[in-house]
């Protein structure tokens, strides 16, 4: 368990299959690749062979670039 995260937070918190990740956030598999290289997606938990995302992480990182958007970046129109 992260030093950051408290017990009801995991209890809230679910295992996402990769492919199941891109779906949610809408990105190719090779974006996710170059992204989780730069660290600016949630990095995946391997299980053995399979690759998983914290759902909960996955939707903070999605209202992390949702909020940023609002607060300075450019709106095209």
């Amino acid at each position: 368990m992260s030093r950051h995260q408290n017990p009801e937070a995991l209890a809230r918190d679910r295992l996402v299959s990769f492919t199941g990740a891109l779906k949610i956030i809408g990105i190719s598999r090779s974006t996710a690749y170059r992204l989780i290289a730069d660290k600016t997606l949630p990095q995946p938990i391997k299980l053995g062979a399979l690759t998983f995302f914290s759902e909960r992480e996955l939707q903070t990182w999605i209202a992390d670039r949702l909020a940023s958007r609002g607060a300075g970046g450019s709106d095209a129109s």
